[in-house]
């Protein structure tokens, strides 16, 4: 049997927010490389939303082994402090991922139309304050 505490159900909440704004931002990477093969100039961009792609991949992949270790059901605490470490440096990689984004908006114009498009379709920006502890 799991316990469960306030600190456990908040620390769930977070991380099902941070999956899912991972997940909308993943999809708009895979999108944006797609619309950025079909215009050759700037085929440079779309290498560099592939790598930024992986990068996010990557670090989900890795902390998500870092933090699925078996651990006994008496050290609770510590395993709601890990989830928010781990919801922590997720929401810093959102927002890594942001910044780039709106850097390459800034430099490209293609991009920066096609960009503007996707945010009224919704939102991907990671709410501010969302995940403090």
């Amino acid at each position: 049997m799991k316990t469960v505490s306030y600190d456990s159900i908040k620390a769930d909440q977070a991380w099902i927010t941070v999956t899912q704004l991972l997940q909308r931002r993943n999809q708009l990477l895979a999108d944006g490389i797609k619309f950025l093969e079909k215009h050759s100039a700037d085929q440079a961009l779309a290498g560099r939303l592939v790598v930024i792609q992986y990068h996010l991949r990557a670090t989900v992949r890795r902390l998500v082994d870092e933090t699925s270790t078996a651990q006994s059901p008496a050290q609770l605490a510590q395993q709601v402090k890990r989830q928010w470490l781990m919801v922590h440096q997720l929401n810093f990689l959102l927002r890594q991922i942001d910044d780039e984004l709106s850097k390459m908006g800034v430099s490209y114009p293609n991009f920066r139309s096609w960009i503007n498009t996707k945010q009224k379709h919704f939102s991907y920006k990671a709410p501010s304050g969302l995940f403090l502890n």
